[in-house]
């Protein structure tokens, strides 16, 4: 990559570029938004965020709140936009999970644009191409479709590393301002790793040409527009919160989650390997292939931001000590382009299917597809031992077409029929998507009694009622569906303070700990809804409440 001039400033964009560009957007807005609202929240996280976002209020919204109390953990862009649209169309599942679908037709967007900008000179086919490996690898078109953050941040992170990249190819200051503008979006979003991931990846270019000088090129002015757009919220909460928000977002919930362990998320440092295996599904098996490509091309400045950012991206997540799969959604995008690239490559000269690269596609097609329904049946019987049997025939057909795209795809490329191989990749998750919303989800449904008990819970709990939730991992559901205030219970002692706690309680119990949790309730109580091993019991607050009780062992 050379230090910027006037040669190569101009990179007109034609009409058939903006055709491309155009069909890319409109393919991944119906893929992520189609039947968008089927299927009820998934804990814990979906429910928990709309919570926060319903308790938005405009007259204070740099306060984030959970159940009125303040809630420091991350930044409020996406909570605005969360709240802004619940309140034009109701508290509805598209509206939590709306700005994650547009935000992925964002991602894509951005992913068109950064493969056009790396490939330039070879048309824009390499950047539809990359869109459409984006818009259908499967972490991205899952993430997508969630209402959490990670596909807004990275959005905003790729229109700002694209900036950032044109700004350094070209000098020119108005695209330095737009890569800080676009940073400071993505760090209002999920705070200060969307500066840092991009501005690693250009500092890392700049060693790698030796550019001594590039650092004065910056306008460093942008850094006002960042901290304006993207750190607002963290100066409000030092002024209005003092100490107790700095050992919260900037001690606890920004260096502990790096440093350390937050919430229970550890992994060893392979975690990210199997995450990419399932993630870039169905394009798995080109993965290793683009890495051997890519290594023999380092010279090139596409290959050294691709290997860069990929290395970047899972190196910083793999030393950190709290680990989720979502972390690595920014690898996708880029790594998207690669295979672009290598796909471009096989189309425009069929003949090097025979030889190295498509001999080992022809090798690895297969193998992501046998790993994927291995991990799709392992996590059927983890997390719905009980259901298993009766879920594994609408899981099984989801499952079925994506892991057997991949082995359409291959009995293609064993005859060279590479446009057919690439049609059926793309193609798997668009005829997947249709099963899943469908078929699959509503049979899911039946055995996640959330939505259902927590609208019965709305119809029928006064607000001075206390809601008590026993040893069931649903509460971010019960309290978003029932708009109710939850309380935990462990065990015996809990559940008697419970409801001593409040005149009338809803005591919410797995059928699993019925018979301890049923003898404590008073004679009066009354089931109210018996749902998918899961009930509802109404109890007046038992008259001996009014004494010290002895509590039973």
């Amino acid at each position: 990559m050379n230090p910027p001039g006037p040669a190569d400033a101009a990179r007109p964009w034609t009409p058939h570029d903006l055709r491309l560009l155009a069909v890319a957007v409109l393919g991944a807005l119906v893929l992520f938004t189609y039947g968008l609202g089927e299927g009820a929240l998934w804990d814990q996280d979906e429910p928990r965020y709309f919570q926060i976002a319903r308790e938005v209020r405009f007259d204070d919204p740099w306060t984030l709140r959970l159940d009125g109390a303040p809630w420091f953990v991350h930044p409020p862009l996406f909570f605005w936009l969360q709240a802004l649209t619940a309140r034009l169309i109701g508290f509805t599942e598209v509206a939590a999970r709306l700005w994650s679908a547009l935000s992925g037709v964002a991602l894509v967007a951005a992913t068109f644009l950064l493969a056009r900008f790396l490939y330039y000179g070879r048309g824009s086919s390499i950047a539809l191409l990359a869109a459409a490996v984006a818009a259908t690898s499967l972490q991205v078109l899952g993430q997508a479709r969630l209402g959490v953050f990670d596909p807004t941040l990275v959005a905003f992170m790729m229109l700002s590393l694209y900036m950032a990249l044109e700004a350094d190819r070209t000098g020119s200051r108005r695209a330095y301002l737009w890569a800080w503008g676009w940073a400071g979006l993505a760090t209002a979003t999920k705070g200060p790793i969307g500066l840092a991931l991009p501005a690693m990846l250009i500092v890392g270019l700049w060693l790698l040409r030796r550019d001594g000088q590039a650092w004065r090129r910056v306008p460093w002015a942008g850094l006002a527009i960042y901290a304006a757009v993207g750190l607002s919220w963290y100066v409000v909460g030092m002024v209005r919160y003092g100490l107790p928000f700095l050992r919260t977002a900037v001690g606890y919930y920004l260096f502990n989650r790096f440093f350390g362990v937050v919430e229970n998320q550890p992994g060893p440092w392979w975690y990210y390997a199997p995450v990419l295996v399932l993630g870039a599904m169905p394009w798995t098996a080109f993965v290793p292939l683009v890495i051997v490509g890519l290594l023999r091309r380092r010279h090139e400045m596409a290959s050294q931001v691709i290997l860069l950012w990929c290395g970047l991206v899972v190196a910083f997540y793999s030393a950190a000590g709290t680990k989720l799969p979502n972390y690595i959604l920014p690898v996708y995008p880029v790594l998207a382009i690669g295979i672009a690239r290598l796909l471009q490559d096989l189309l425009d000269d069929p003949a090097v299917a025979l030889r190295s690269p498509g001999r080992w596609a022809a090798a690895l097609l297969p193998l992501p597809s046998i790993l994927f329904a291995l991990a799709v049946v392992s996590y059927g019987r983890i997390k719905y031992p009980d259901q298993a049997s009766a879920l594994a025939g609408p899981v099984a057909l989801v499952a079925g077409v994506l892991a057997g795209g991949p082995l359409v795809a291959w009995g293609f490329l064993l005859y060279r029929r590479l446009r057919a191989m690439v049609a059926a990749l793309i193609l798997t998750p668009v005829l997947a998507l249709p099963i899943l919303v469908h078929h699959t989800l509503p049979a899911m449904d039946a055995f996640r009694p959330t939505r259902r008990i927590g609208l019965a819970l709305a119809a029928h709990a006064r607000p001075d009622d206390l809601v008590a939730v026993v040893r069931l991992p649903l509460a971010a559901s019960l309290r978003f569906y029932s708009d109710h205030a939850v309380r935990w219970v462990e065990g015996r002692d809990d559940l008697i303070e419970a409801l001593c706690a409040a005149p009338r309680a809803f005591v919410v119990t797995p059928d699993s700990e019925r018979a301890w949790v049923r003898p404590l309730l008073p004679g009066g109580a009354v089931e109210l809804v018996a749902d998918a091993g899961v009930r509802v019991y109404r109890a007046d607050r038992p008259a001996s409440c009014a004494r010290a009780p002895t509590l039973p062992r």
